[in-house]
């Protein structure tokens, strides 16, 4: 079940903040790199976050989560995690297509991901989701970005 996630000091939030440090860790290892902002992030700070979550639920545990930050027209995935031990479940691709059915037709989805992270990058564009392009960060690292119009809703049937 995915569900809104309002972030509180409670037990539900804080299974969330465990698990983000969990799939930041397996991203980091990939990327070598570990300064990634979730990763670096204190539990204070996570609760401060201005985006809205979606929790992917089984049995009351946070499986998988995704947040998005919505600003006019564009939808932007800010974070995707899953729990190690629910990989290759479908659950990051049910949080994108349930991020996808709450946006307006006129609003762009967009993700990015490490350069390395070659299961993300194989799941957005399995998805429809068109790279767009390539930065380097923080020295060496490199981030691609994808994006995916929304189709109208005539488009859809």
């Amino acid at each position: 079940m995915i569900t809104a996630l309002n972030l509180a000091n409670n037990d539900l939030t804080k299974d969330l903040y465990r698990l983000q440090k969990v799939a930041y860790q397996i991203e980091a290892d990939m990327l070598e790199f570990y300064e990634i902002p979730p990763l670096m992030e204190s539990f204070e700070q996570f609760l401060k976050s201005n985006e809205t979550f979606y929790a992917y639920l089984e049995d009351d545990d946070v499986v998988g989560a995704v947040s998005i930050a919505v600003d006019n027209d564009l939808v932007e995935v800010t974070r995707m995690m899953v729990d190690p031990n629910h990989f290759r479940k479908g659950i990051a691709k049910a949080l994108l297509h349930y991020v996808e059915r709450k946006t307006r037709p006129s609003q762009m989805l967009k993700v990015a991901t490490g350069a390395k992270n070659t299961p993300a990058i194989c799941l957005y564009q399995s998805l429809g989701y068109q790279f767009v392009e390539r930065k380097v960060v923080k020295g060496s690292v490199e981030l691609v970005f994808f994006q995916k119009e929304q189709r109208t809703s005539e488009e859809n049937v």
